[in-house]
């Protein structure tokens, strides 16, 4: 029989799947992050899983893991020693950007300090034309000289990104071949490798982020890898990218670092498409609440939207990412009183350590999830995991100091107000990726999941005026689900450029099939089996003169096809459309996947009982507390239809349920209809 194991490291929790393919059987581990030192939470989760599971660690036939070390090297500036080598002329690119404000109105607003110090920026003697034909040649002496600076400021990567490499990447790559020979210790991140497009402010940033994550990526992984195999696994691990698909480690802490910027929630996205196929949804905003963050997605007709331009801190990030919006609201997101009285929650948060109050391990500021255990949405007493055992009495006394206190109000007051303020918060990240965006949230369904997301999720979804709830079977488990659903997934990019009308089908054809042999000959180097991989080509258009794109998915139907689908497409983003207009091709873009590990999904064990009620509890109901069964949900069986208020509890989550009806259906998933 074939285990695979997902596991996915969130900022309070580390979760972990293990399931065999054959039988569905599979085993779950929540166990706390260790701070600063993910892999060992990320070891022991597989060990206890294994150890549950009974098997042998030889016997894993996969290991696909979501990390946020990407993500935290560059928020805490804790990456690599980094130079950058650029062409003379543009030292300051970094400094420079686009000379755009993200808060036009703001005077103290600053950029952020650029990843690489100015003095550690080496400018190169050589120049290509935007058609990469050479204007200056390649001094190859400036290049030595750089490369024996960089050495004596003890720098660990470089980045080389050179004027208009994406049309001939000769200078990069020998570049690249001198530092090596000079100084092999010295990592490398080419542009033309790692984004291969127009705008050199963007490509430079995005190639400086690679160089600046892969060492301390590359450490991260190696050590887990060895450990594991010191353990006995032979799987290799597989890494999650941001836009979906998993790679190896080799890929992942090279030419691909930058990839995993967004590796958790990618994951869990894929997980919510599945079960929200599953139960017959297309359209679904998804709400992932953890300890640390909330993420807010979007599912429109089973696809999954994907962006290629975004940012971390401040700074331009140009790789596939699924389009999520990341607000810092968790359940571990501390409340205090401002300066002028105002309460305010988060963006701080207890993390994993010292936690929220409740959880006894040292907290003792007041988070979202103390809110909960007061007004009985998390019930006093219960383990929840991890040693962790629900303390009303220390939850109640943070939110009194710190809160209710200086408000004048009571502890419960105060609970029900720190809510009010994160969910208010939580709706605007909703309404961001629905209702600016031109859509109707009531057309959609809501899938929550996360350690925290049922919680509240009925309280948002009646503030957006949404009418479906869907709970996954193992909501606080879904990224690392996710991860095992996920395919091998790869990206080509190529630069056929130039007025639609001047193109013709043979050259759109001649250039997927070009990038198909580079997909082909990495998917041998990845051990894919290429013949099971599929090809999604997508044109990058816009009308002359503009100064933005969009994508455009290429069917086979010809270039008439795809402008009509152009001038569709900018009608419903932007209101209008010019069809006497010239339309310009930036260039195609080829996504190739393989087939998922598995069709089928991995859902707890279910042990139905005619009660399945397992406490009463009071509960925050409407201004009281009022006392509602409290229901195991492994004890549901399907089918199953109740009405609130109610509790659920789980292993790895809470569910709220109001005075709406919750079903239970044919996949596990609970079924929550908002009253209308």
């Amino acid at each position: 029989m074939a285990y695979r194991i997902g596991c996915d490291v969130g900022g309070t929790f580390t979760d972990l799947c293990l399931f065999e393919e054959e039988t569905g059987k599979t085993f779950f581990v929540k166990t706390p992050t260790t701070t600063g030192h993910q892999a060992t939470a990320v070891v022991n989760a597989a060990r206890s899983a294994l150890g549950m599971a009974g098997l042998a660690a030889h016997e894993l036939s996969g290991f696909a893991h979501g990390t946020t070390v990407a993500t935290n090297a560059i928020l805490e500036r804790r990456g690599a020693r980094t130079a950058l080598l650029i062409t003379r002329g543009f030292r300051d690119v970094l400094a420079i950007g686009r000379q755009s404000r993200a808060h036009l109105y703001d005077q103290y607003a600053r950029k952020p300090e650029p990843l690489v110090p100015r003095e550690f920026i080496y400018e190169i003697d050589e120049r290509l034309a935007p058609d990469g034909s050479v204007t200056h040649a390649l001094d190859e002496e400036t290049v030595r000289s750089a490369v024996s600076a960089m050495l004596a400021a003890g720098i660990e990567t470089v980045a080389i990104s050179f004027l208009h490499s994406y049309a001939n990447p000769d200078h990069e790559q020998r570049v690249a071949a001198i530092v090596r020979d000079m100084a092999s210790e010295i990592r490398i991140s080419i542009s033309s490798d790692v984004l291969a497009e127009p705008g050199e402010f963007e490509r430079t940033s995005t190639t400086v982020m690679n160089a600046y994550l892969m060492p301390p990526l590359k450490d991260y992984l190696e050590r887990i890898a060895n450990t594991l195999i010191a353990d006995g696994v032979t799987a290799e691990p597989a890494i999650m990218q941001s836009g979906g698909g998993v790679m190896p480690i080799e890929t992942a802490s090279g030419v691909k670092a930058v990839h995993t910027c967004l590796s958790g929630p990618a994951a869990g996205m894929i997980g919510a498409r599945r079960f929200a196929e599953a139960a017959g949804y297309k359209n679904v905003v998804t709400i992932d609440m953890g300890g640390t963050s909330f993420d807010v997605g979007l599912i429109e007709n089973g696809h999954i939207l994907t962006r290629y331009e975004s940012e971390i801190e401040g700074f331009p990030l140009r790789v596939p990412m699924f389009d999520i919006i990341t607000l810092g609201a968790g359940g571990g997101s501390i409340a205090h009183v401002d300066a002028g009285g105002l309460l305010k929650v988060g963006p701080e948060s207890a993390g994993a350590r010292p936690g929220p109050a409740a959880y006894g391990k040292g907290g003792d500021r007041p988070t979202v999830t103390d809110a909960n255990v007061i007004l009985g949405r998390l019930r006093p007493g219960r383990a929840i995991g991890g040693g962790i055992v629900i303390d009303r009495d220390r939850a109640a006394k943070a939110i009194e100091t710190h809160v209710a206190g200086p408000l004048g109000i009571s502890v419960e007051e105060a609970a029900v107000g720190m809510l009010q303020v994160v969910n208010a918060a939580m709706v605007r990240g909703m309404r961001r990726i629905t209702v600016e965006r031109g859509l109707e949230p009531r057309d959609f369904a809501v899938m929550a999941f996360g350690g925290a997301g049922p919680l509240h999720a009925v309280d948002l979804c009646a503030e957006m005026d949404v009418e479906t709830v869907i709970v996954p079977p193992s909501p606080g488990l879904l990224c690392g689900i996710g991860l095992l659903l996920a395919p091998w997934k790869h990206d080509e990019t190529s630069m056929i450029s130039g007025l639609a009308e001047a193109k013709s089908n043979s050259d759109i054809r001649m250039a997927i099939e070009m990038m198909g042999c580079k997909v082909v000959t990495q998917a041998k180097k990845d051990g894919i089996d290429f013949k099971s991989v599929t090809f999604a080509p997508v044109l990058e258009m816009r009308y002359r003169g503009q100064g933005h794109q969009l994508p455009i998915a290429w069917t086979g139907d010809g270039l008439d096809a795809a402008v009509e689908a152009f001038h569709q497409a900018h009608h419903r983003s932007f209101g209008y459309d010019r069809r006497s207009e010239s339309v310009e091709i930036c260039l195609l873009r080829l996504t190739a996947s393989a087939s998922p590990p598995s069709d089928r999904l991995p859902v707890p064990v279910i042990t139905p009982s005619d009660d399945p009620v397992i406490a009463r509890s009071p509960l925050w109901f409407e201004g009281a507390m009022v006392d509602v069964h409290v229901y195991d949900r492994a004890r549901l069986a399907l089918g199953t239809e109740l009405t609130g208020p109610l509790i659920v509890e789980q292993q790895d989550t809470t569910l709220i349920v109001g005075a709406q009806t919750l079903v239970v259906d044919e996949h596990g998933n609970l079924i929550i209809r908002m009253q209308k």
